[in-house]
């Protein structure tokens, strides 16, 4: 006898079908430091501090160079671990490195000439200052939540037409180097014959008190937005006709050489990050070895910058290759490998003289920053300065006196200032980092990155703060008058169902 095989039966058409729940895919959040890299990175610092020591001034600050690069190094690595590369391009890595970098990354190798000027006391404080300054910039950028929505959100992912983009990177172009046209009549061989000479020397740089010229010469800050722009139209380039990528090109390069030849590294390397931010942003995951091959050329043009800037700046690129200097001993001090911006040593004579010999400023110098980029020409009465600069202090003439951020917020008020302003620093970039994501359009990828040169910049001054804003707040007013009109695409989840058309009648 067979045994009766159950067939299965299917679903009658009255009886429901329960269907799978469909989950969805989670969007990557912003890029975000990692918490517990946070705390390894606070623990190094506080044991640098903790442990700082030294025979001499070099010894002490070398002690604190190498403490510090360890402990960022810990953060990164865990950053790194947490999200790949695209969590490391973040403001607030950009701001830190920024500021190691103009800090101490001179003492990671021989400095024998700093013990002949640096104090021992005045240099363990002044490392101490900086030390504070990193620790309150990685507890600063946790204070803004990861999931509080960003009233900038949607704007930056507002599309942008390709021919509105490369318009934009050609008047940018035109609008940054339009007061140096003016200078020399519109002779652009006489330009790029002038870029080649002195830091200062030309005839289009802007004067101590501005007059209607300087509004002219804060039109440059668009030249900020080329770089990033041109990273983004590169990394996309298959959207735009190879004439169109070789134009961009070649005005990427013609804006770095400016750059390059102007002598001032802070300008350089703002040119070099931003080119590398937008172009890291817009390339897709199939161009992941171009990525790296930017990154590499980046960070190598910037390491023979820091050195071969600062031996032509003085004498002009143009003599400096014709006449012969690039074999002659290099400008830097007897004993010192490498120079940087001797932020250090500036940060130490600070110290021993505030509030000893001056009271602190207070806000005085965020005052100062945030009225900058009015011309005077508007505000005839505008301050002409502060009270006391740094250049008073070593008694300057001629030249220009760097503390990088660290020595301004001592002038403030001390230990105090250095590490309340450095947390206000750290949530404002992670304020900033909450608008990367990869829905960003090419317009949201453009201010996203243009905002990297502010706080790259404010890292050696704070007097440049608001005027480093202008090529980011520029780029916002364009998607307010020009893409806040456009109404976005709706989703096809949301859109509504098509209503029924009615059968025709039969006649």
């Amino acid at each position: 006898m067979q045994r009766a095989v159950a067939r299965p039966t299917s679903p009658s058409p009255t009886t429901p079908v329960t269907a799978r729940p469909v989950t969805p895919a989670i969007e990557p959040g912003p890029p975000r430091a990692d918490k517990f890299g946070s705390l390894l990175c606070l623990v190094g610092l506080g044991a640098t501090a903790l442990f700082l020591r030294g025979s001499t001034p070099e010894d002490v600050a070398r002690f604190g160079a190498f403490g510090v690069l360890i402990s960022l190094g810990l953060s990164v690595a865990m950053d790194f671990r947490r999200g790949g590369f695209h969590n490391l391009v973040r403001t607030d890595l950009m701001a830190l490195m920024s500021l190691y970098f103009l800090t101490l990354t001179e003492f990671l190798v021989k400095q024998g000439q700093f013990n002949a000027v640096a104090r021992m006391d005045s240099t363990r404080s002044a490392v101490l200052a900086c030390i504070v300054a990193y620790g309150g910039m990685v507890i600063g950028r946790h204070l803004i939540p990861a999931t509080w929505k960003h009233p900038l959100h949607d704007l930056f992912q507002q599309p942008m037409p390709g021919a509105l983009l490369f318009g934009l990177f050609w008047g940018c172009i035109i609008i940054g180097y339009l007061n140096m046209l003016i200078a020399v009549d519109f002779n652009v061989v006489a330009m790029v014959q002038w870029f080649m000479e002195p830091r200062f020397a030309q005839p289009w740089q802007r004067g101590r008190l501005g007059n209607w010229q300087a509004m002219l010469y804060e039109l440059s800050m668009f030249l900020y937005l080329v770089p990033p722009l041109g990273g983004i139209l590169v990394a996309r380039r298959a959207k735009y006709s190879k004439f169109q990528v070789v134009l961009v090109m070649l005005g990427v390069l013609f804006t770095l050489f400016y750059g390059f030849s102007s002598g001032t590294r802070n300008v350089f390397a703002s040119y070099l990050v931003t080119f590398l931010i937008g172009y890291c942003f817009a390339a897709n995951r199939r161009q992941t070895k171009e990525i790296a091959i930017v990154t590499v050329l980046t960070v190598a043009a910037l390491v023979v910058s820091t050195k071969v800037m600062l031996d032509f700046r003085d004498v002009g690129l143009s003599d400096y290759v014709t006449q012969g200097y690039y074999k002659q001993a290099s400008h830097t001090a007897e004993g010192q490998s490498l120079a940087v911006d001797n932020n250090l040593y500036a940060i130490t004579r600070v110290i021993e003289y505030f509030p000893a010999h001056h009271p602190y400023t207070n806000f005085e110098i965020p005052y100062l920053s945030l009225i900058h980029p009015i011309p005077r020409v508007l505000w005839p009465g505008k301050p002409e300065g502060m009270s006391i600069t740094v250049e008073d202090i070593f008694g300057a003439e001629g030249y220009t006196v760097a503390t990088s951020v660290v020595g301004e917020e001592y002038i403030m008020h001390g230990f105090i200032a250095v590490f309340l302003m450095s947390v206000l620093f750290g949530a404002c970039c992670a304020w900033w980092n909450l608008l990367a994501s990869p829905k960003n359009s090419e317009y949201g990828i453009l201010v996203y990155a243009s905002g990297f040169f502010s706080a790259v910049i404010t890292m050696r001054s704070m007097d440049w703060f608001s005027t480093a804003l202008l090529p980011t707040l520029a780029g916002l007013a364009l998607g307010y008058v020009f893409l806040k009109r456009q109404r976005p695409p709706m989703p096809a989840q949301a859109r509504p169902p098509a209503r029924p058309r009615p059968a025709p009648t039969p006649r």
